[in-house]
């Protein structure tokens, strides 16, 4: 169920509406049911999948607590994130590798006799089994009580708004407030309404807008030149941050709704002024989560005797890396995370050359034009690695690159022909990203909800008409829905 979509406006009308008629104490079964009933809603065979991996999870959980020796709590620990990742590994990669292996068979002339193997991949997997190998790596390190309660423990992991793209709740953010019984709080609820429509409006207003522009490059790469690669690239850093962002600001403003707060996961990532910056402001909870489980452990681990900066520095980079598998099965993703990787690397490496040059040249002299200068190469060099994200496959994105350097003789024909003769969709395009850019610039500089609730209320809801009939009358709601980015991950 599509959270742009009728069926959902009628679900979450529904599920809140007898969520508030229901007694406090039993509000969170409703929430258990609801959410159980979206999940299953796809794919119901899935549903059993998600129960049996949170039952186990809650199983183990409990058994690492109570056993009294550490290593036995290890191995149940390692049980546990073997199982969970076992059964990521299964649904989300056995095609990737078996296509792989054929590949590297195939360079070898030796035969592969198994077939190609597609089969349906679990809505949200990635997700959740972040979540609950975090819970029991927390229990094993003792900064998390195993729970008690199946039925909260499964809201936990089965949550609705967050369920099919986050953010990756950790356990104790989420279970202490679904253990204090929420009450209705109207501040809250507006704060969660004012979300909820700032994401559909970057949504369907912007990203969903942007995206036949960049379609029209990416799916014949082949016929395109590197201005219109360079453009649609551009457009596609819009589209996939105003696509994610604006799921992230619908999930929230809901949690909200219901009295949960979730995990803040985007702060202005576009004005970051590094690419260690930009993954503080990016996806934050998957980075923070990859901080915690992958680049600590391999930072404390004493079987390799390195020095401790180099140490750091193959972390990040395998941490990255895993971040790349851990959004596709493809190459492509790979690629992207080793990409973000060797840029962090190179820049701790460089970082005193750089710092000494900046002071020469007297750039720190003029601190709003370095910032900016440093937000641009930032910017930049995520643009060049969405190519690898968005790119098909892993030879079109080769092309792609490749195909750079050419067609800047006649750049303004080039750039207009990414536009066509959609002029107007891609006027209000333009209009969209100014308007969410804008807003994070005065983000920047104050309190955008405080600003506007201590507006008079007709200001208030003169701009809740606005944005509403924005969306409505002026969204891309006409034609083929396009899914959330992230749905697929």
């Amino acid at each position: 169920m599509a959270f742009i979509s009728t069926q959902f406006v009628i679900f979450l009308a529904v599920v809140t509406v007898v969520h508030f008629l229901l007694p406090v104490r039993a509000r969170w079964i409703w929430l258990l049911a609801a959410s159980l009933f979206f999940y299953g809603l796809a794919e119901p065979i899935f549903l059993v999948q998600i129960l049996a991996a949170t039952g186990l999870s809650f199983w183990l959980g409990q058994r690492i607590e109570a056993v009294p020796d550490k290593k036995a709590k290890q191995k149940i620990m390692a049980l546990g994130v073997v199982l969970l990742t076992a059964n990521l590994v299964v649904f989300k990669y056995t095609p990737f590798l078996n296509e792989t292996l054929r590949s590297i068979l195939g360079m070898a002339h030796v035969e592969y006799p198994v077939p190609e193997l597609q089969w349906l991949l679990p809505i949200g997997i990635s997700f959740y089994t972040f979540q609950l190998i975090s819970y029991l790596v927390d229990i094993f390190r003792g900064q998390q009580k195993a729970e008690r309660e199946f039925g909260a423990f499964a809201l936990y992991v089965t949550f609705f708004p967050k369920l099919v793209a986050g953010p990756i709740e950790r356990a104790k953010n989420l279970l202490p407030q679904i253990h204090a019984h929420p009450a209705f709080d109207r501040t809250q609820a507006m704060l969660g309404l004012q979300l909820i429509l700032w994401g559909v409006f970057k949504k369907v207003f912007v990203a969903d807008r942007i995206a036949p522009f960049v379609n029209a490059i990416y799916d014949n790469p082949d016929a395109a030149n590197g201005v219109q690669i360079a453009f649609a690239t551009w457009l596609y850093a819009f589209q996939l941050y105003c696509d994610f962002s604006g799921y992230t600001d619908i999930a929230l403003g809901i949690g909200l709704i219901f009295g949960y707060r979730l995990t803040q996961n985007f702060n202005r990532p576009y004005f970051a002024t590094s690419i260690q910056d930009f993954w503080k402001r990016w996806h934050i909870s998957l980075t923070s989560w990859l901080t915690d489980y992958i680049f600590t452990p391999i930072t404390r681990q004493k079987t390799f005797k390195i020095k401790l900066f180099n140490l750091m520095l193959y972390a990040m980079f395998i941490t990255f890396v895993v971040s790349g598998l851990w959004h596709g099965a493809a190459w492509t993703y790979v690629v992207w995370g080793a990409l973000h990787g060797g840029y962090i690397v190179v820049s701790l490496l460089l970082q005193k050359r750089w710092n000494n040059f900046a002071r020469t040249v007297k750039l720190v002299d003029r601190p709003n034009l370095y910032r900016a200068l440093k937000i641009t190469v930032t910017f930049s060099l995520v643009c060049f690695a969405y190519i690898f994200f968005r790119a098909p496959t892993m030879e079109d994105a080769l092309h792609m690159v490749g195909s750079l350097g050419t067609g800047w003789g006649d750049f303004k024909a080039n750039l207009l022909s990414v536009v066509g003769a959609n002029r107007n969709e891609f006027f209000l395009a333009l209009i969209g990203i100014a308007v969410v850019m804008g807003a994070e610039v005065l983000q920047g500089r104050i309190n955008m909800r405080e600003a506007i609730n201590s507006r008079p209320v007709w200001m208030r809801w003169s701009l809740y008409y606005v944005g509403t009939l924005a969306v409505v009358l002026l969204g891309a709601f006409y034609g083929s829905q396009i899914a959330f980015i992230y749905f697929r991950f």
